[in-house]
């Protein structure tokens, strides 16, 4: 659609005056060449832009804009090891992966590689000096978003092609919050204590400041993005308006929170406690305690909003909106000792007890898992566990559906590992 705009005219500029912007312009333009800002819009021409949600088995952290860890594709039942790649360079945030099941990494150097649902190398593309603090997200047309270090937007195609590269004149070592795919296309992120939106095509259109800094992930709330910060404050933001607290979660929700449904946020605080906030009041109490030793967050949410997490003595735990367990499940104990679960199914092995990364949940309720040891599997919906693996590597971050019965897992030597049925 074309536009038209007229202007009156102005005082007429010495030549001298217009070289010297010419020059000045030049120079400016000159600096800015190492990096590749946003495409202009020609608004003289037809332009598409795709909305909707992402299309992928997980085209963000915790597969989905509200954060719930739920896959729509089934995970695989006995799990086995299909392949192994070992990536050149390390990897410390999640992976996404698209509706092709290819995998798509950023590396702990400033390169995001693409690997084929059979594991091999399909590109590899650097992006700058810096590499992200916080995993990439997938838009509604496929382009992959991510927030470098250094505080600049990167936009990569399907093909792998630099799509666009935005300095946000923001902190980068504070862009260490998840960003949210919108929608309609854009997207936001957080830096400390700074909100961005961003159109489709990489340009600022919305900025906000908040009170202290974000952690986590953003999600996509009823009345726009939600924001988690520091101390466990919940906010909501949606552009022209300011940012409006909703509640506190009591205490630091680390790994961020997840939207059980419209009116509840469910996060791990202090990763002692599942606490739910009831957003329309601003209510919080807490679903599951220190009865199970420290809990990891963020929660799988499950049927009926069963919130699935592990406590880190390898317990799976199901609570379900009244605070009750739903199943409990032992995925591991120290041998010799009796099952923690008082007789339910449970697996011999070592206690882990460090942080392990969250859990995944399909549509019949397998839940994948694997702990900070490495040990590795999917527990049905009975309660049989399938050990594909008791050391996958020696530092997992993630584990995400990779397509059906399809489950990636990626750790932080640049270990990539499918398992498959």
């Amino acid at each position: 659609m074309s536009a038209a705009r007229t202007t009156a005219p102005g005082p007429r500029r010495p030549r001298r005056a217009r070289t010297a912007g010419l020059a000045a312009a030049a120079l400016l333009l000159s600096a800015a060449a190492p990096l590749a800002f946003a495409d202009a819009v020609d608004t003289s021409r037809p332009h598409t832009i795709v909305v909707g949600a992402p299309r992928g088995f997980a085209p963000s952290e915790r597969l989905d804009a509200r954060r719930t860890g739920r896959s729509a594709a089934r995970l695989p039942f006995p799990a086995r090891e299909a392949w192994r790649k070992q990536l050149r360079g390390g990897i410390d945030a999640a992976p996404l992966v698209d509706a092709a099941g290819d995998l798509l990494l950023t590396l702990t150097v400033p390169e995001v590689v693409k690997l084929g649902a059979d594991g091999r190398e399909r590109w590899r593309v650097r992006i700058g000096d810096s590499a992200p603090l916080a995993p990439a997200v997938l838009t509604s047309d496929g382009t992959l978003a991510l927030i470098t270090s250094s505080g600049v937007a990167v936009g990569l195609t399907p093909a792998g092609s630099v799509r666009f590269a935005v300095p946000l004149g923001l902190r980068g070592r504070d862009a260490d919050v998840t960003p949210l795919a919108l929608d309609d296309g854009g997207l936001v992120a957080a830096l400390g204590r700074s909100l961005v939106e961003l159109a489709a095509d990489g340009t600022v259109r919305a900025r906000a400041e908040i009170a202290e800094r974000a952690t986590g992930a953003l999600l996509a709330g009823p009345e726009g993005t939600l924001v988690t910060t520091e101390s466990g404050a919940v906010l909501t933001w949606r552009p022209p308006g300011a940012p409006r607290r909703l509640g506190s979660l009591g205490g630091v929700p680390r790994r961020g929170a997840a939207l059980a449904d419209a009116r509840t946020l469910l996060a791990v605080v202090d990763a002692r406690r599942l606490v739910a906030l009831d957003l329309p009041t601003g209510t919080a109490g807490v679903r599951a305690g220190a009865a199970f030793s420290a809990l990891d967050g963020p929660p799988a949410i499950g049927a009926g909003g069963v919130a699935v997490v592990l406590s880190t003595t390898g317990l799976l735990l199901g609570v379900d909106a009244s605070g009750d367990l739903a199943f409990r499940v032992a995925i591991d104990r120290p041998p010799g000792s009796p099952p923690a679960d008082g007789g339910l199914s449970g697996f011999f092995g070592p206690v882990d007890a460090k942080p392990s990364p969250p859990v995944v949940i399909d549509r019949t309720g397998r839940v994948g898992f694997v702990r900070a040891g490495g040990r590795a599997g999917v527990v049905e919906a009975d309660g049989n566990v399938s050990i594909a693996a008791e050391r996958v590597c020696s530092a997992p971050i993630a584990v995400l559906p990779a397509g059906e019965e399809r489950m990636a897992i990626a750790c932080r030597d640049g270990t990539v590992v499918m398992l498959a049925r």
